[in-house]
């Protein structure tokens, strides 16, 4: 659930996904009422569900997941849906093996995500727990830390180049 004040106003969004199914659901605390609105959901996630997602700088990040495909299908990929941009993103096999039944934790204490948990893809329960960096998914983050040293450099007179 996203809190958006708009010129005094209390509203609250809510995205929901499931497969093919996207939705986001606005709620206007001021005037109690909801606004309901389908959002597109890209072919490569719409067979999952199960998946471990976070939400971070206007953007979810999906982990894993599980579904079917004439078939069971279980995932490694990561998927990033921008909120803002209205657009879907896929990372092929970004995980080190599939994984379901997850969980997905944002530290904002040092920009980590712990997912934790899960079945594998012969559906056994495991016991893992894989912590990656935030601005590994989101560029935004890349941008501001290159910034952050290129200003901080050229207070001191140094410049330095950085790669994304």
């Amino acid at each position: 659930m996203i809190k958006t004040n708009q010129k005094n106003k209390q509203n609250y969004q809510m995205l929901l996904f499931k497969q093919k199914t996207g939705l986001s659901i606005e709620y206007d605390e001021d005037n109690n009422t909801f606004q309901f609105q389908k959002l597109p959901v890209c072919d490569d996630i719409a067979q999952f569900y199960q998946y471990a997602y976070v939400y971070i700088n206007d953007i979810i990040l999906f982990f894993g997941g599980g579904g079917w495909d004439n078939k069971y299908v279980y995932s490694k990929s990561v998927h990033k849906y921008s909120i803002r941009e209205n657009k879907w993103m896929i990372f092929q096999n970004a995980l080190p093996s599939p994984l379901l039944y997850c969980v997905a934790i944002l530290s904002e204490e040092d920009n980590d995500i712990h997912i934790i948990g899960g079945l594998n893809d012969k559906h056994t329960m495991i016991s893992t727990h894989m912590k990656t960096k935030v601005r590994v998914w989101d560029h935004l983050q890349l941008v501001m830390i290159c910034l952050f040293i290129i200003f901080f450099d050229q207070t001191q007179m140094n410049y330095i180049e950085c790669d994304e």
